[in-house]
């Protein structure tokens, strides 16, 4: 074991071991009157500044570190039993994005933007991108094979381009024709739903018009029968009379 003096060991840093080590083997190559290089030295000051859990973690090393090389084995074992994988880094990354009144092209640019310096996998970039989406279009998307995170935001812009009552109908469409729907034929059924939804708007639009334009402008007025208006309006009921009346029994012109 090498002749050196104590050295002061960095704290544990649970969430990230890696930079520990990182920080320990600095603090090594400062120690005094020579670097620590030593494996069984370096262990020893390892074990001694784990924290409780970590140690845990690792209790097999303990009792069986071996005789060839054990840091470095401790080392390897602390980081993967203990750190966090990529993918949960980059989940506990991109855990605040939300789609919000963004379209969903404009969310996929930013946790793009945000994932670049740690190399995502496009596979893991997609699952994360879809679950900030509505239920609805998630269902759509899964119908469309391959799909990758960029062809998902352009896909999803497209489907919140219509209104939710075909999102929901091309949903149900979806799934009933998930084994064999393709991507240009969904794109034609959403283009087909949005269509029979403008028509329907169209329809109701053009009753409305001829209703409200029957009624502009109407008072009520004597029938063709040249009743007045209180008896046509009340019959036997009515308490006055306009002459000329036609009305049988009426009140002969009074008002």
């Amino acid at each position: 074991m090498e002749d050196i003096s104590a050295v002061k060991i960095p704290a544990f840093v649970s969430s990230d071991p890696a930079l520990w080590f990182g920080m320990l083997e600095s603090t090594f190559e400062l120690a005094i009157p020579k670097p620590i290089t030593d494996e069984r030295t370096k262990y020893n000051y390892c074990v001694a500044h784990l924290s409780p859990d970590a140690a845990m973690a690792v209790r097999d090393v303990f009792l069986s570190p071996g005789s060839t090389n054990p840091y470095s084995k401790l080392k390897e074992e602390v980081i993967a039993r203990c750190g966090e994988s990529k993918s949960q880094e980059i989940r506990r990354l991109l855990a605040g994005e939300q789609l919000g009144d963004r379209k969903p092209s404009e969310l996929f640019r930013v946790m793009q933007r945000r994932s670049e310096s740690h190399n995502v996998a496009d596979s893991l970039l997609l699952e994360l991108f879809l679950q900030q989406l509505l239920p609805n279009v998630q269902s759509i998307l899964a119908s469309i094979q391959p799909l990758t995170a960029q062809k998902a935001s352009e896909v999803a812009d497209r489907i919140l381009e219509v209104t939710p009552a075909q999102v929901s109908a091309a949903s149900k469409y979806s799934s009933a024709n998930s084994d064999n729907c393709s991507e240009s034929e969904l794109l034609k059924e959403l283009k087909f739903l949005r269509q029979e939804v403008k028509e329907l708007r169209r329809s109701r639009s053009f009753s409305r018009n001829r209703f409200n334009s029957r009624n502009r402008g109407k008072s009520p007025k004597p029938t063709a029968s040249n009743l007045c208006w209180y008896h046509y309006k009340f019959a036997e009921k009515a308490r006055k009379c306009i002459q000329p009346c036609s009305f049988q029994g009426n009140l002969n012109g009074q008002e």
